[in-house]
This record gives structure tokens, sequence and C-alpha cells, in this order.
């Protein structure tokens, strides 16, 4: 079987740490809600580990560093401070701070 494409293949550009502001989000509400913390830390860690993998953390550094110091301040059982950190993140992470500027 042979596949043919004709024409270009449209590029497909997702937005720079989208996976991390995702978590962010699931970690802010599971702390609004008591949530294990355990799980909260783990969910970070791996995406913090998932944004490395593929590349991003250089693109999103700011917000990667505000995640890693909410890991820490949740470690220290600092969830108020961790949210504030994991806030900044997230608005680092909106679509309109990272829109380009012309």
């Amino acid at each position: 079987m042979t596949i043919t494409h004709r024409g270009n293949l449209p590029a497909v550009a997702l937005t720079p740490g989208l996976r991390l502001r995702t978590e962010i989000g699931v970690a802010l509400h599971d702390l609004e809600q008591e949530a294990d913390v355990r799980t909260v830390l783990d969910n970070l860690r791996g995406a913090l580990a998932y944004t490395a993998a593929i590349g991003e953390t250089a693109m999103i550094a700011r917000a990667a560093e505000n995640v890693r110091q909410a890991i820490a301040r949740l470690d220290a059982g600092l969830v108020t401070s961790a949210s504030s950190s994991l806030t900044e993140a997230l608005s680092t992470l909106s679509p309109k701070a990272m829109a380009p500027v012309h």
C-alpha cells in the first residue's frame, strides 16, 4: 500500500507549557479542596519532567521556576505560599502573557 500526500501539510503549533498549565490548574483546585499534597507534588513533578522531555523548559523558564518553588514550599508544608507560586506560574503561562509583542 502506498500513501501519497498532496500539497503541504498544515503546521501544528501548540502553546509551550500547555501540559504544565493544565497541571497547575489541577493542583490549585486540589489544594483548595485539601487533597493529598503528595499527589499534587507527584503531578507537578511529572508535568515538569514532561516539559523538559519535550524541550519546552527554556521557553517557559519563569513558569517552570515558579512551579519548582511551589514544589519546595509544598515539601515544607507551606500550602498558601505554594499556591501563590502556582498562581504566578499560571499567569505567566496564560495565552495573553505568552502572546508575541508587535
